[in-house]
This record gives structure tokens, sequence and C-alpha cells, in this order.
């Protein structure tokens, strides 16, 4: 595994799977910023491998097949167009899980986007789950992990990546571009500690950083600035940035390390406004839920007016007495 941060869960699932400690049912939250989508491939790649040592060998007949995206036994099933994933593709698939391993190895299903699943594909999973067949692994990268059924969650094993340091990210970025860091770069990806590969995204032009939108907040909810007004195009990143936002007033209410803050520039104005206003961890944490709810509404359903929503849960942030 390239990525440093990733090399000890790594180890761990490599040894458990040699030692048939290995469940059926994993969860990975879906961290592009950490690279979890290198990770589950990788995984996905050593299930298959006919040979596999501390990785996929990439020689076996197996290994020859996923490489050319042919593998008969691995099965991949996203949203589309950002709609939810119905009964019918779940139901499919399952039935496709039932059957001989073409290969005589392992049958690997890959669930992505796995908080769009409906109820009731959700639920057509469940059986599956508890009832796999031999040498049957279903893997659920879900954006959030929590936006699940309990009863999903419940019966898979939930893997966590800890986020690298500062001073860890900024090694692996020199290490990355070959150079060191200017101070303006420091203090431009400082925030974004935890999230290394966005940071080197950011640093090689191929990122918009969201600090803008997440200061634009700020100034309108702390400051009566001007609100944004998101478009179809734009709403998701400015439910992003709303997230951001409340996760750091969340940090700042809770008092923690200023370190871990993402925003540090943007501290004394929350804090103003937090002891203005007198907003509990507990109204935060109620706001936050609702944008969550807000991500999965619009996965579910097709037709939503999603700014519309966004700004309706503004207005709870402008109209707090």
């Amino acid at each position: 595994m390239s990525l440093p941060w990733l090399r000890e869960p790594w180890l761990q699932v490599v040894s458990d799977i040699q030692s048939q400690r290995f469940g059926h049912a994993h969860c990975v939250p879906a961290r592009a910023d950490l690279g979890a989508d290198s990770f589950c491939q990788a995984l996905v790649d050593y299930l298959l491998c006919l040979k596999p040592q501390a990785k996929a060998c990439g020689a076996c007949k197996s290994c020859l097949l996923q490489q050319a995206g042919t593998h008969p036994d691995y099965y991949e099933v996203s949203s589309e167009d950002d709609k939810a994933i119905g009964v019918g593709k779940i139901r499919e698939l399952t039935q496709r899980l039932q059957e001989t391993a073409n290969q005589h190895g392992a049958k690997i299903a890959w669930i992505k986007d796995a908080e769009r699943m409906t109820v009731e594909a959700a639920n057509a999973l469940l059986k599956t789950l508890e009832e796999p067949t031999e040498n049957t692994y279903i893997l659920l990268t879900p954006v959030k992990t929590n936006a699940l059924l309990p009863t999903l969650r419940s019966r898979m094993r939930l893997h966590k990546f800890n986020e690298p340091s500062w001073p860890e990210t900024e090694a692996w970025l020199m290490q990355k571009l070959g150079r060191s860091l200017s101070g303006e770069e420091q203090l431009q990806c400082r925030h974004l500690a935890g999230s290394p590969l966005t940071a080197l995204s950011l640093l090689e032009g191929k990122h918009v950083d969201e600090t803008d939108h997440v200061a634009q907040l700020a100034q309108a909810m702390c400051r009566s600035g001007t609100w944004p007004q998101p478009s179809k195009q734009d709403w998701s990143s400015w439910l992003n940035a709303s997230e951001a936002w409340l996760q750091e007033l969340i940090r700042l209410r809770q008092r923690v390390a200023a370190e871990r803050l993402r925003f540090p520039h943007l501290s004394d104005l929350a804090h103003d406004w937090l002891q203005r206003q007198q907003i509990t961890v507990s109204e935060l944490n109620a706001w936050l839920a609702l944008c969550y709810n807000l991500r999965k509404l619009t996965s579910e359903q097709s037709g939503l007016n999603a700014p519309l929503l966004l700004q309706q849960q503004w207005l709870q942030w402008k109209h707090k007495p």
C-alpha cells in the first residue's frame, strides 16, 4: 500500500485474510481524500487473486481477468447520475452471488455510493448478508456510514482510517512534489492535514478549496453577510461547506486543540457568534443531522429542489434568536 496512512489497516486485513478471520461483509467509508478507493480496489484484487502474498500477484489468470475488467466473479453496483440505487439492482446482484464462482475462487460485490440504496434495496441485501454463500465477499462504500440502515451496519465490519497529522501530511506532500512547501502553501493546506489527497490536488491546481465557501457561510451567519444562491450545479459543494462549517463550530464549542481546527482563520468570528447566540453543541449537531438527511434524501429521490431545501436549512441558522 503506497499511501503511508493506509499501510497499517492494509496489513491488518491481509493478516485477517491469511488467518481466515476475514468476514464476508465490510463497510469502508468512501474517503476519497484518504485514498479509500485505492484501498478497496487493492482489497478486491487481493481477494480475487489465486496466489496472493503481500498483495495480489498480478500474474495469475484471475488477476489478468481483473486487470482487463472482465472478471466474471466481480460485481460492481453504483449510483447513476446521482440517482438512488433501486431494489432491482440489488436483487439482480444477490441472485448472481448465489451462483457458483466461474473461476472457482472468491465472488466479490462492491456497492459504491451505498448510502444511496433505497430502504427496499437495503432490505433486499440483508438476506445475503445474513446467509452468504461460501467464499463470497460484499464491500460497501458509503460517504456517511450512519446513512446506512442500522440493520446493515450491524452485519458488517466497519473499517476506519486514521487521519495523518500535519507533519505526516506535509512530509508526504513534499515527497510527492519533490520539493519543500512554501509558507503560503503550508498555510493553504494546513487545514487539510487529515485529507492529504485533497491537499495534493489543491497544490497541483486540480481541486477548488472549499474554504471560500465556508468563509462566505461564516460571514453570512455571524456578520449578517450575503447568503449564497446555490444552483443545481453547485449546491452539493455548498452542502459540503455547510457540513464542514458546522463541524468546525462543534469543535470550537467542545474546545478542541487549536491544531485540530480546519479553519483557524475563522475562529475569532465563530467564538464571538457562539458566545452571543449561546448556541449549544446539541443544536449544532441537530443542524448537522439535517445536512446529512438532505444528502440522503436527494440521493434517494429525484426531482427535489435541492438548492431550495439547502437554503431552508440556512434559514434556521439565520433566524436563530
